[in-house]
């Protein structure tokens, strides 16, 4: 399995997980782009609070479409 495929069992903090499987992403910034309070972010990462499904779709969209940015990258 490619380390980079992250299943979650409920119960887990997927949001925290995800920041903890790639340190390279900043949560500040994250938070910032989708609108988040950033003491918010840190706490859904953190597991102090959790987000709604809403709130984690909008988190993962954001994430996907990062992605999407990324792989468009040509350095020519």
């Amino acid at each position: 399995m490619d380390k980079h495929i992250v299943k979650w069992l409920p119960g887990d903090n997927p949001v925290g997980d995800m920041f903890n499987e790639f340190p390279e992403l900043n949560v500040r910034q994250v938070a910032r782009a989708i609108g988040v309070n950033e003491t918010l972010m840190q706490q859904y990462v953190n597991g102090t609070k959790r987000p709604a499904t809403e709130r984690r779709k909008e988190i993962e969209t954001y994430i996907h479409n990062l992605a999407e940015r990324l792989a468009a990258v040509k350095l020519e």
